[in-house]
C-alpha cells in the first residue's frame, strides 16, 4: 500500500467504533480528515489534521452547510467513508415501531445518499472515492432484522447504483459489510444478553472482528484499490461463506 499524504476525507460516524479506527488510519495517510458525528469523539489526543463537526447526516441542509465549511478548512473533499448508524430494534416485524423503523432507514439509507451526493456535487471533476458501510445482515434473510437488515441491504445496492452512475466522473464507490465486530454497539448487545458463543460457533475464524481490522479494509478500498468499484467486501471471518 502507498503511504500517500494528500486528500481530504470525510468520515461519518467517526467518533467511535469502526469509524474512529478508520479516522486514526486515514489521519496518517491524508492531509485532512473531517468527522461528522452526533457523538463526542472517543477520549484521547486528536491529530492536528482531524476536525469534528456535530452533524445529522440524514438532514440535507445541515450536510450541505457542513461540507461547505469542511471544504473551506481543508479543501475539496476527495473521499468519504459512511460509518454512521443506529441500532435496529431486534424485534419481530409485527412488533416494530414504525417511527423508529423510519428513523433506522433514514439514518442508514438516506443518510448515506445525502452525504454521498453532497460530496460528489462539490468535486468539479476531481476524482474521488467513497466507501459505504453495509453489514452481513444485507446477505439473505435474517430473523428480527426487518429494520436494520433491510436498511443495510439497501446501502449495499445503493453502493452499486452510485458506482455505475458516478464512474464516468472518476468517482469509485465501494462498500464493506462487517460481520460481528466488537464496537460499542455490539458491546451494548452483549451486555443485554446477546449470545456470543453462537456467533463464534458459526464464524470460521471463531471470534469477533476488531474495528481496526474492518478499518484496514475500508482504507484499502478508499485509497489503494484504484480499479475496484461497485463491490461489497464482507469482513466477517468467513460468516457469509458458510451455507445454511
Amino acid at each position: 500500500m502507498g503511504q500517500s499524504r494528500g486528500g481530504h476525507i470525510i468520515v461519518t460516524g467517526g467518533a467511535s467504533g469502526i469509524g474512529a479506527a478508520a479516522v486514526e488510519q486515514l489521519a496518517g495517510r491524508c492531509a485532512r480528515v473531517t468527522v461528522f458525528d452526533l457523538q463526542d469523539p472517543v477520549a484521547g489526543s486528536r491529530p492536528e489534521n482531524v476536525d469534528y463537526m456535530a452533524i445529522d447526516v440524514s438532514e440535507e441542509p445541515a450536510v450541505a452547510e457542513a461540507i461547505a465549511r469542511a471544504r473551506t478548512r481543508g479543501g475539496v473533499v476527495t473521499g468519504l467513508v459512511t460509518c454512521h448508524g443506529i441500532r435496529g430494534a431486534f424485534l419481530p416485524a409485527v412488533d416494530l415501531d414504525v417511527e423508529h423503523t423510519r428513523r433506522v432507514l433514514d439514518v442508514h439509507v438516506l443518510g448515506t445518499l445525502v452525504v454521498s451526493r453532497a460530496v460528489v456535487q462539490q468535486l468539479a471533476g476531481t476524482p474521488a472515492s467513497i466507501v459505504t458501510v453495509s453489514s452481513t445482515t444485507a446477505y439473505g434473510g435474517w430473523e428480527k432484522q426487518a429494520d436494520y437488515g433491510v436498511a443495510k441491504a439497501a446501502v449495499r445496492q445503493l453502493t452499486e447504483n452510485l458506482a455505475i452512475e458516478w464512474a464516468p466522473g472518476g468517482v469509485r464507490v465501494n462498500s464493506v459489510a462487517p460481520g460481528h465486530t466488537l464496537t460499542p454497539m455490539v458491546q451494548e448487545m452483549l451486555d443485554g444478553g446477546y449470545d456470543a458463543g453462537s456467533v463464534f460457533a458459526r464464524t470460521p475464524l471463531g471470534r469477533f472482528a476488531t474495528p481496526q481490522e474492518v478499518a484496514d479494509c475500508i482504507v484499502f478500498l478508499l485509497l489503494d484499490a484504484t480499479f475496484v468499484t461497485g463491490q461489497c467486501l464482507a469482513v466477517d471471518g468467513g460468516w457469509t461463506a458458510v451455507g445454511k
